[in-house]
């Protein structure tokens, strides 16, 4: 009898500490060590989503020549994610409905053939509830809200334009200007990203860094070229194409209702 009570008693403890383990490797797996901020230029973001696709269409804010927010991303340096820690806790529209106007045009989902709250889904889902272990975005509405507040704080039309730095289909910008402006002035580095179509290379996105404490870091193991930190090919052209004009206002709305009646009938 002793010897079976001995067995399981070492059998509860292997499976205590098995789970202990799993437990322990769940967490470390969740956490971050930096945020991404990444706000990203609608006609290129339009370039990529239509190209060769004939039936994509955009959408575009009020004032098309707007950068708007693409996402608030934590990372663990030396790597990507981590992603979607809560699977139970999905995104719900109504978390967000007190700001819902404002982050239609600072948030913008630029992919008309998509749902309104798709890019906002998506973005709470895979990187939201991870941001979510910090206070200040332990909610929906807190993350979206400081998502618009980091655009407002941080926003790269007039630290660009202060610099003479003004989309064009023509004039190429050099990602050494870009870095050294944006650097002037708020301190730090960001990170440029290109994406290349149809052998033109567009300037797509601008990430700047924030520590747990939300204040403006260095990006960490990003690629660095001459003391740029981008995935752009610095050799080449760097377009910064001309704000596409905005969507009709009513195809939006109809557009916004339709997926509205979308979401209440899931």
């Amino acid at each position: 009898m002793s010897k079976l009570i001995s067995v399981l008693v070492l059998y509860l403890c292997f499976d205590l500490a098995h789970q202990y383990r799993g437990q322990s490797r769940s967490i470390a797996d969740k956490e971050w060590d930096f945020l991404i901020f990444t706000q990203q230029w609608p006609s290129s973001m339009c370039k990529v989503w239509t190209h060769n696709k004939p039936k994509h269409h955009c959408v575009f804010p009020k004032k098309a020549d707007s950068w708007t927010v693409h996402g608030i991303w934590p990372t663990k340096k030396g790597t990507k994610g981590p992603f979607n820690c809560n699977t139970t806790w999905l995104f719900d529209p109504e978390q967000v409905r007190p700001i819902e106007s404002e982050l239609e045009q600072a948030w913008t989902n630029i992919e008309k053939e998509t749902s309104l709250y798709n890019l906002w889904a998506h973005e709470w889902n895979k990187h939201g509830t991870c941001a979510a272990m910090i206070e200040p975005l332990n909610s929906q509405l807190k993350y979206f809200s400081k998502g618009i507040d980091f655009l407002n704080q941080y926003h790269m039309n007039d630290i660009l334009t202060s610099a003479n730095i003004v989309p064009s289909d023509t004039n190429p910008v050099k990602a050494e200007e870009v870095s050294a402006t944006v650097a002037s002035k708020i301190g730090v580095r960001p990170f440029i990203a290109c994406e290349f179509e149809d052998g033109v290379q567009y300037l797509i996105e601008l990430r700047v860094c924030f520590d747990k404490q939300l204040n403006l870091k260095e990006c960490e193991g990003e690629h660095e070229v001459n003391g740029v930190l981008t995935n752009c090919n610095i050799a080449k052209n760097i377009i910064y194409p001309t704000a596409l004009p905005p969507a009709n206002l009513q195809i939006v709305q109809l557009h916004k209702f339709i997926n509205w009646l979308q979401w209440f009938t899931l």
